[in-house]
């Protein structure tokens, strides 16, 4: 009868240790189409927090893939299932910075999740957001340039 007893206990606890364990992540497959040519690298970004949505500093994953013309894809592995936030940059000349005139008019081509409309400065994180759960999730996006 103990060992019966113990056994349900033990079982028990490990019903509730398992639920406390996150989910399983997800991988993330952006593909992004409008790239005017070779020249350094596309970035795209992951960003889970809308307040810092599209800013250097807010980042929460970052993949670079040698630009081309065409469609290129970047993937992103191992992300927690969630939502976040999704932006791309052709860092034409490599140098990590998404670079922009005197106005502040990009000089760079630029997207967004969901291929979310500008005015004036990035779109709302909810406009652009994508939701990764477990296993593949496919989206697509395409650059603009000004």
């Amino acid at each position: 009868m103990k060992r019966t007893r113990l056994s349900n206990i033990a079982l028990a606890s490990l019903l509730i240790l398992a639920s406390v364990v996150p989910g399983h992540a997800g991988e993330l497959r952006v593909s992004v189409d409008g790239i005017k040519n070779k020249s350094g690298n596309l970035r795209v970004a992951l960003f889970q927090n809308p307040e810092s949505f599209a800013t250097k500093a807010g980042r929460f994953k970052e993949v670079a893939v040698p630009a081309r013309e065409g469609i290129i894809e970047a993937v992103f592995t191992g992300i927690p299932a969630g939502t976040y936030g999704l932006a791309a940059f052709h860092d034409e000349n490599d140098n990590v910075l998404f670079d922009k005139n005197f106005i502040g008019f990009p000089e760079e081509g630029f997207g967004f999740g969901n291929d979310a409309p500008v005015f004036l400065g990035p779109p709302d994180f909810s406009d652009a957001a994508v939701i990764v759960a477990e296993g593949i999730r496919r989206v697509s996006l395409t650059l603009r340039y000004w």
